[in-house]
């Protein structure tokens, strides 16, 4: 009975919360099955690691990879990342707290306004009313955690993929990219594939609209359908939030990829139009290459072979047969606008 009682013991002491706890005092966490949150309350805690439990299972259906430990952070405060690294965590995912991320909301759309009014040459009042109408457009905190539920799991795996196909990262001679060394694209429709349904069917609500030609307010006054079309583009494109992402962090290095860096899409030098296109074909993509090939599995194959120093039109002549898609981008590309106008 006591070499039980301090078996249970040392499993507690050894649990990823008690490392956790011991880097980040007087924080609340809340277990995964292979990371944790830690929040400042033990709700907030559970809330997001539920939505990282939810990553956890699409990954391993989706790239039947493992997962090193992470940590989801809920911030402010910020505890000591050297210290959570000690404690065995790999990843860690600094996430905004409800409170910030409206305070952060709040001064962008204010400062937006007032620049928009400005432009129009309004007066105090109208740019008052301006910014109070700009405001009040602001998500709710329901809508706010719908927005976590898809782009917790989302930005996970971003790292999740990167360390399963890339775990020695890139060469010193490597093109810089968004999230890790693979193409951007792959790196991109990894991460929209770990986002909860209800993210994925609006990213094919706005796809449909967008081939329909409407312009979408939360896209933006972009000719949609032409970029959708575009596959080769998709394929060979740097990431259009790259830009942004190295403005907001210029100290990671820029070559062989860029660390994921949470920012609202569109406060940096490119637009967030075109960003969010990005998203919206880079998961109708993966699930043409998931429904043509019938491989729920197909991107983990694609990335094994490119992690082998391949890349994918190589893959596509070699094994693209195989999988019941075209051989070459010309041909993915008419099968794909195919596709993509009957979606």
């Amino acid at each position: 009975m006591l070499a039980l009682a301090l078996l249970l013991t040392s499993a507690a002491a050894d649990s990823m919360c008690a490392r956790a706890l011991q880097a980040a005092p007087g924080l609340s966490c809340a277990e995964a099955s292979r990371g944790v949150a830690l929040a400042p309350l033990p709700a907030e805690a559970e809330r997001l690691a539920g939505y990282a439990r939810a990553g956890e299972t699409r990954f391993t259906a989706q790239f039947d990879r493992g997962i090193a430990p992470y940590v989801v952070l809920s911030t402010p405060p910020l505890p000591d990342r050297a210290a959570l690294i000690a404690a065995g965590f790999t990843h860690i995912l600094p996430w905004p707290t409800p409170r910030a991320f409206d305070e952060a909301a709040r001064r962008a759309v204010a400062q937006g306004a007032r620049r928009f009014a400005v432009s129009q040459n309004m007066g105090p009042a109208q740019t008052e009313d301006v910014v109070a109408r700009a405001l009040s457009q602001i998500p709710d905190a329901s809508a706010q955690a719908a927005l976590d539920a898809g782009m917790i799991p989302h930005e996970l795996g971003h790292l999740w993929f990167t360390a399963a196909f890339w775990p020695g990262g890139a060469s010193a001679d490597a093109p810089r990219h968004y999230g890790g060394p693979g193409p951007d694209w792959l790196d991109e429709a990894a991460a929209v594939m770990l986002e909860d349904e209800a993210t994925a069917a609006q990213r094919r609500d706005q796809f449909r609209a967008l081939m329909r030609g409407e312009t979408l307010s939360a896209v933006g006054p972009v000719d949609g359908r032409a970029m959708l079309l575009d596959l080769p583009r998709l394929l060979s494109r740097e990431h259009p939030g790259l830009a942004r992402a190295v403005a907001v962090a210029p100290d990671i290095a820029a070559s062989g990829g860029v660390g994921v860096s949470f920012t609202p899409a569109g406060t940096g030098p490119r637009p967030a139009a075109l960003e969010r296109v990005f998203y919206i074909q880079a998961r109708v993509f993966a699930d043409y290459l998931i429904q043509t090939s019938g491989r729920p599995t197909i991107l983990a194959d694609i990335a094994t072979a490119l992690a082998d120093d391949g890349d994918f039109e190589t893959w596509l002549a070699d094994q693209g047969a195989g999988y019941g898609l075209p051989v070459s981008v010309p041909e993915l590309q008419d099968d794909w606008r195919r596709f993509a106008m009957a979606f």
